[in-house]
């Protein structure tokens, strides 16, 4: 709906907006920092909407013409600066997109909203182009940078935009959020809360994925087996993480929470503690099976991978010494 509550968390940021709003003192350029998933792009759709909503900017009323226009995407007055090429922003683009629009003005309203979404992707030629825009804009204009990399853009831009910064949801609070979307059950909730690092569209997008559940079992299964398997079981474990997890970081978290429901049981928890309380067979005879000094070994090892991985070590070599580490968890792995 492009409204702030579509976004879960980042509160700052949409008090700020809302103060801009009511005091009259909106910025001409914007930058909001954060991950993808974080809502960085509906913020600035909820924001547009207030500064050209007809009724109440304060409150979106969502029915007039204007909100209805942003709602759909067909507002004249609120421009999307896309790119053809999936990692940069070329210069010609920022000309005819936002320089060449810049200069008219409002076709109902008092502004034009300028969103340009993965600025960190434009060119050193393409933030040059946008400078002059930022650096003399009209009164009208309001140019908000949407971006992951605060660093990556020009030292020159960055001082002329008022930074907001977009922070992890709490635990907590992302799981509350989760538990209340439509065809999302707690487990589900629950695991993707604990996969997400705050992250609430990635925590959405797994919670409603049953790949991600499948992804998930097949993980369990390898960690629970591998103790007992050999050379071939590890290798074809290795490469299915290469292929089920393209950023390796996502199977560490597995592997971490993997070891915390190990510990749980270890110290004789209930089932509703578990992270993971459908698998509570397999994690119990896993846990039967583990030393508490096994267990923490994985722990150390999970970190050591994550510090091999920051430092560019080949990720299937960071991932085999970790899985080595699972097999000799019970004393039993060769």
């Amino acid at each position: 709906m492009f409204d702030f509550q579509d976004v879960v968390g980042q509160e700052a940021v949409k008090e700020h907006f809302r103060t801009a709003v009511a005091s009259d003192r909106v910025s001409h350029a914007y930058m909001l920092i954060g991950e993808a998933g974080f809502g960085k792009g509906t913020l600035a759709d909820a924001f547009a909407k207030m500064l050209l909503c007809e009724r109440d900017p304060l409150h979106p009323c969502g029915i007039c013409h204007s909100c209805k226009q942003v709602q759909a995407g067909t507002h004249p007055d609120v421009i999307h600066v896309t790119h053809e090429k999936p990692n940069t922003i070329g210069v010609d683009e920022i000309r005819s997109q936002l320089d060449a629009e810049v200069v008219i003005r409002p076709f109902s309203g008092r502004r034009r909203v300028f969103i340009v979404p993965d600025a960190d992707k434009m060119s050193v030629q393409a933030q040059n182009a946008a400078l002059k825009t930022i650096e003399e804009p009209p009164e009208y204009a309001v140019i908000l940078l949407l971006c992951s990399r605060e660093d990556a853009l020009l030292e020159t831009i960055r001082s002329r935009c008022v930074k907001l910064r977009l922070h992890p949801v709490p635990d907590r609070e992302l799981l509350s959020w989760l538990r209340g979307l439509e065809g999302v059950t707690e487990e589900q909730a629950e695991l993707a809360a604990g996969f997400a690092r705050g992250n609430s569209g990635k925590a959405r997008e797994m919670a409603l994925s049953e790949s991600f559940r499948e992804r998930c079992a097949a993980d369990l299964r390898l960690l629970t087996e591998l103790p007992e398997g050999g050379a071939e079981q590890l290798a074809a474990g290795i490469a299915r993480i290469r292929e089920d997890h393209p950023d390796p970081g996502t199977f560490l978290d597995f592997v971490r929470m993997y070891c915390r429901d190990l510990l749980v049981l270890k110290n004789r928890g209930r089932r509703e503690d578990l992270i993971f309380p459908e698998w509570e067979k397999e994690l119990t005879r896993a846990a039967v099976q583990s030393t508490l000094p096994g267990i923490g070994r994985i722990l150390e090892e999970t970190e050591r991978t994550e510090e091999r991985l920051r430092a560019n070590v080949n990720p299937e070599l960071a991932i085999e010494l970790l899985l080595l580490a699972v097999r000799q968890s019970t004393g039993k792995g060769k």
